[in-house]
C-alpha cells in the first residue's frame, strides 16, 4: 500500500471488523473495502436504531449497538463509516460499549482520503494509466532550474468560517484571500476577491471559485493553487520550493470515491436537473470533452473541492474553459431555496474540473498530493 500502511495492517490483521454507519459514507466505505486492493470482509455495520436504516449495505448485516454487544467481540476493529460531525458522539456510544479499537473512515477525514487513494492508485494501474504522487515526483528532481519561478498557494476563507481546533501556524506559506468580501463590510485578509476584476459578489453560488477568478485575472505567480481554511495540501516550504524545479504541471488531490457512479451520488446528494444543464453546456460550448464527461459521470472518482496547484498557463487556460460554462449554467439553472444547495455552482465545478483533467491527463504531468482536513 502506498497510504496508511500500518493502518491497512491493522485491518488485515484478522477478527471482526464493523462499519458504524448505514448510509451513503458506509455504502462507499464497504465497497472500496472489500474491493481491491483490500478485500475486506466487513462482518457488520452498526448503528444507533435500525428504525429508518436499511437491513442489510451491500449484503452487510444492520444492526443496532445493543444486538452488537451479543455479535460483536470487544477487540473488533470498528469504522466510523459517517459524515465527519456525527464522529465524536459516535466515538463516546461505541467506547461506553465496551470497544476501544475505533478508527474514523468519517468522508472529510484524513484517513479515508488515503484509503481512497490505494483504491483509486490500484484502479489507475490496473488500466494502464500512472499514478503520481507529489512526493514521489519532487525526489526524481536532480538539477536545480537557472529560472526561479514563483508560486502563490492562496488558502480561501470567509467572514463565516467557524474557529479551528488545530494551530495552522504550519501552513504559513499560503496566503490567505477573503472570498465573497462583496457581500461583507468586515474585511478579514489582506488579500480580497472584490479587488479588480472579480465577480466577488457570486460567492454565495460560486463558492471558493470567486477567489480563483480573482487569482486568474489579478494574479501574477508562475505556479498558483487553491486550497481551504479547513482543507489544505499536505505539503511543507521545502516541498514547495522543490516543485519549482519538477517537471510538473499540475498537482491534484487524491480522490472522491462516489457508489454506484458519481453522476448517480450527485442526483442524490444535489439537484439532477443541474447535472443535464451542465452536459447541456460542455455539448454547446465545449463539445471535445463530451467523453470525458461520459467517463466521470459513469465512473467512481471526481476530484473535489476545486483545490489544485498548476502552472499559470494551465491555470489561464483552465479558468478560460471553466467560467463560460458556470455562466451558462448560472443561467439556465435556478437558485436553489437552501442556502447548501445555492452553492450549486461551485459543486458542479469540482465535476468540470475532473473532466477537464481528466481530457488532459496526457498532455499534463499530474501529481497526487495528499489532504489535510481541519475540524471546526
Amino acid at each position: 500500500m502506498y497510504y496508511a500502511n500500518e493502518v491497512v495492517e491493522e485491518l488485515r490483521a484478522g477478527g471482526q471488523l464493523a462499519l458504524f454507519g448505514a448510509g451513503q459514507v458506509a455504502f462507499e466505505v464497504a465497497n472500496c473495502l472489500m474491493g481491491k486492493p483490500y478485500e475486506l470482509k466487513i462482518d457488520y455495520c452498526v448503528v444507533s436504531q435500525t428504525e429508518g436504516n436499511p437491513d442489510s449495505v451491500t449484503g452487510i448485516p444492520v444492526i443496532d449497538l445493543e444486538t452488537a454487544k451479543k455479535c460483536l467481540q470487544k477487540d473488533a476493529v470498528i469504522l466510523i463509516a459517517t459524515m465527519e460531525k456525527y464522529r465524536i458522539p459516535i466515538e463516546d456510544s461505541l467506547h461506553k460499549a465496551g470497544y476501544s479499537h475505533i478508527l474514523p473512515l468519517t468522508f472529510e477525514g484524513d484517513l479515508w482520503s488515503d484509503i481512497q487513494g490505494n483504491y483509486y492508485r490500484d484502479y489507475r494501474l490496473a488500466n494502464g494509466k500512472p499514478y503520481l504522487t507529489l512526493e514521489e515526483e519532487i525526489k526524481k528532481t536532480e538539477t536545480e532550474r537557472e529560472e526561479r519561478p514563483s508560486i502563490s498557494i492562496y488558502a480561501v476563507k470567509c467572514h463565516v468560517d467557524k474557529p479551528l481546533r488545530e494551530d495552522m501556524s504550519r501552513f504559513f506559506w499560503e496566503i490567505p484571500i477573503q472570498a465573497g468580501t462583496a457581500l461583507t463590510e468586515q474585511e478579514i485578509c489582506k488579500v480580497r476577491d472584490n479587488v479588480g476584476d472579480h465577480i466577488s459578489h457570486k460567492n454565495r453560488e460560486y463558492c471558493e471559485l470567486t477567489a480563483l477568478y480573482w487569482v486568474w485575472k489579478n494574479g501574477v505567480s508562475d505556479y498558483v493553487g487553491i486550497c481551504h481554511y479547513r482543507r489544505h495540501f499536505e505539503l511543507d516550504a521545502k516541498m514547495q520550493r522543490e516543485l519549482w524545479n519538477s517537471r510538473i504541471d499540475v498537482v491534484l488531490t487524491i480522490p472522491i470515491l462516489n457508489f454506484p457512479s458519481v453522476r448517480e451520488v450527485y442526483r442524490h446528494d444535489h439537484t439532477e436537473k443541474d447535472w443535464e444543464v451542465m452536459l447541456e453546456a460542455i455539448r454547446l460550448l465545449a463539445p471535445d470533452y463530451v467523453p470525458a464527461a461520459i467517463e466521470l459521470q459513469n465512473g467512481n472518482f471526481y476530484y473535489g473541492y476545486n483545490m489544485f496547484i498548476a502552472r499559470r498557463e494551465i491555470l489561464n487556460e483552465y479558468c478560460a474553459w471553466l467560467f463560460p460554462i458556470l455562466e451558462y449554467c448560472e443561467t439556465h439553472a435556478r437558485k436553489k431555496e437552501d442556502t447548501y444547495q445555492n452553492r450549486y455552482i461551485g459543486f458542479l465545478a469540482e465535476r468540470l474540473m475532473t473532466i477537464y483533467f481528466l481530457h488532459h491527463e496526457k498532455k499534463y504531468k499530474i501529481v497526487h498530493a495528499r489532504k489535510h482536513f481541519v475540524e471546526k
